[in-house]
């Protein structure tokens, strides 16, 4: 192998100088052979702190969970305010109340459908236990309106309402209506909201 080595520099070296007179001796053979580099077994080193630092153990890798992974929103809602009916207005018995609250959609889910209005206390003014909730994006405001009926007695009246998500969770601010029914004197009614 060394002598093949040899004959194909000895061909190389002639044919890029035999048109050139040399100016330097031709090389002999034995440096023609010497190999060009020399291989060092690495050996594995060991890590010395300097004096005054402290190596720290690796730590392992956490496991980051795939992007795709849809996060759950979450259904809020905050009481802006009455636009109808303020507390305790008064009523005669029997008036029709068209109670409306301005509410804001202060979650992350949109409403949609399955979205409700539920009575949850006091006096309901025969108005429907369940209405379902306008539709709104997060961050948009709503307007819930609910007709009730105002009870034949005199007193002051509540109902409580609140709004529940499509798997029947109730969220956000209770929403109220205060009424005073007062009795009716003479022929004169009382003026209504």
């Amino acid at each position: 192998m060394r002598q093949l080595v040899a004959l194909c520099l000895t061909i190389l070296l002639t044919a890029c100088t035999a048109n050139t007179t040399p100016t330097t001796p031709a090389p002999d053979i034995q440096t023609a052979l010497a190999p060009i580099a020399t291989l060092t077994p690495v050996v594995a080193a060991t890590l010395t702190p300097e004096p005054g630092f402290t190596l720290l153990p690796a730590t392992p890798l956490t496991p980051v969970p795939p992007t795709n992974t849809p996060t759950p929103c979450e259904s809020n809602a905050e009481f802006i305010s009455d636009l109808t009916v303020p507390d305790f207005t008064q009523v005669v018995p029997g008036a029709v109340v068209d109670k409306r609250w301005q509410i804001r959609n202060s979650g992350t889910c949109d409403w949609g459908p399955g979205y409700r209005v539920i009575f949850v206390e006091g006096n309901s003014m025969n108005a429907a236990t369940e209405h379902a909730l306008y539709p709104a994006k997060a961050g948009a405001e709503a307007v819930i309106q609910i007709s009730m009926t105002a009870p034949a007695e005199p007193g002051d009246y509540t109902g409580r309402w609140q709004l529940r998500d499509g798997q029947g969770n109730a969220f956000g601010q209770v929403l109220f209506i205060k009424i005073t029914v007062i009795a009716l004197s003479g022929s004169t009614p009382a003026p209504q909201p």
